[in-house]
């Protein structure tokens, strides 16, 4: 066969599902449209009662069940050489428990800025530096608070909202948060670690 299928594999795939297809693993095109929404509809893998949350497949495997179905068909590689199926059984949401979980992580995380912004806030004596800015501009100690403080602690939350770019639904532009992208980074090297463990223990599954 002249056609060439171009395969894109995904590097993490999430399924609640034991029987996985081609179409759940990534993108596949070809100037044969038929060949790609065949292959779509097939099952790729099907995973065994006992299989670990996490699954190592090589490209080779995908290869190989393509060629099942396609013996002639030329491939090539446009995605991932090695990737992970995900399964999770699908669990029903409680709601309480949901709100629970996430008042304490907000609580966690209030209390531990609160505590970072003081801990800064003494370390380099921001009070002794408005008091200096104060006397230096107005010509007299200051007693008390002033508008100095007020600014702060009102520019100080707003600084944080706008630097982490999310709040709610609300967004100041469309770029991932800072947030998202260290989780982005953290998944990544998560799995980049389960493949070269699973691969280290020789439990990759690839071809027959």
């Amino acid at each position: 066969m002249d056609e060439i299928l171009y395969v894109a594999v995904n590097p993490c795939i999430l399924t609640q599902k034991k029987t996985i297809a081609f179409r759940e693993l990534g993108t596949f095109y070809c100037n044969n449209k038929t060949i790609v929404k065949t292959i779509e509809k097939e099952t790729f893998y099907t995973l065994p009662n006992d299989c670990s949350p996490k699954t190592t497949f090589t490209i080779s495997k995908v290869y190989e069940r393509i060629h099942a179905i396609y013996p002639g068909l030329q491939m090539e590689n446009v995605g991932e050489k090695e990737f992970i199926i995900i399964y999770e059984e699908k669990k029903k949401k409680n709601a309480v428990t949901e709100v629970l979980k996430t008042v304490f992580v907000s609580i966690i995380c209030f209390l531990g800025a609160a505590f970072t912004v003081m801990t800064f806030n003494e370390d380099v004596s921001v009070g002794r530096i408005f008091d200096k800015i104060y006397s230096f501009l107005m010509g007299v100690e200051k007693q008390g608070g002033s508008a100095l403080e007020f600014c702060y602690a009102i520019g100080l939350p707003i600084g944080v909202l706008i630097f982490y770019n999310h709040f709610h639904r609300w967004k100041m532009k469309e770029d991932p948060t800072p947030i998202q992208v260290e989780m982005h980074t953290y998944e990544d090297q998560v799995n980049q670690t389960v493949i070269a463990m699973e691969s280290r223990e020789g439990k990759t599954i690839d071809v027959d």
